[in-house]
């Protein structure tokens, strides 16, 4: 009876323990938020993305990933940068992004998977897309990818001429098996004759 009492009392501690370390490691969970700015000049657009904890400090040397948001998924258009020691990551944004909405592109920056403040994302619109023309918006020149009318000419004849190749060797068959059938035809004729 005592070894049970034992046995129960250890559990009881042993459960105890791990609820403080599970509060521990809780508590150890802060948050954080990321504001992004854009300037633009002559010849540049900078992203900045300001990173602040939840006592608004700077958080500093953490990941940002800068992502442009599309129909189905997020593309990573620059690479990660560190923030500095103000909580500060700016990203040199390309010149020609293309963008099919006017020339609104939705942003997202992101810190991934962090120890301290885990996943922590931001997303904006900015009208930074370079926007499609009409022609180009289109499968307008002949290429591998484009529609079916417009594509490559050499790949248009090259497949013509495989295709006129195959069909006259099918009628040239053809044409030669009806003339074996015919000189069978008078060879038996003849045959018949002689006898």
């Amino acid at each position: 009876m005592a070894r049970l009492h034992f046995h129960i009392a250890g559990s009881i501690l042993l459960i105890a323990l791990l609820m403080c370390v599970y509060n521990a490691s809780a508590q150890e969970q802060r948050t954080a938020t990321i504001k992004l700015d854009f300037i633009k000049t002559d010849s540049t657009k900078t992203c900045r993305a300001t990173v602040l904890s939840d006592s608004s400090l700077p958080v500093k040397e953490k990941e940002v990933h800068l992502f442009v948001k599309s129909l189905y998924s997020e593309f990573e258009i620059v690479k990660a940068v560190s923030t500095d020691e103000n909580g500060v990551a700016e990203f040199n944004f390309p010149i020609n992004l293309p963008s099919s909405n006017n020339g609104i592109l939705t942003l997202v920056a992101r810190i991934d998977k962090d120890e301290t403040f885990g996943t922590v994302e931001a997303q904006s619109d900015v009208k930074w897309g370079a926007e499609l023309k009409k022609g180009e918006a289109e499968w307008g020149n002949r290429s591998l990818s484009a529609s079916r009318e417009k594509a490559p000419m050499f790949l248009v004849i090259a497949s013509t001429l495989i295709i006129c190749i195959i069909w006259g060797t099918i009628f040239y068959v053809i044409f030669q098996l009806t003339k074996i059938k015919k000189s069978g035809k008078m060879f038996t004729k003849t045959q018949t004759a002689i006898s």
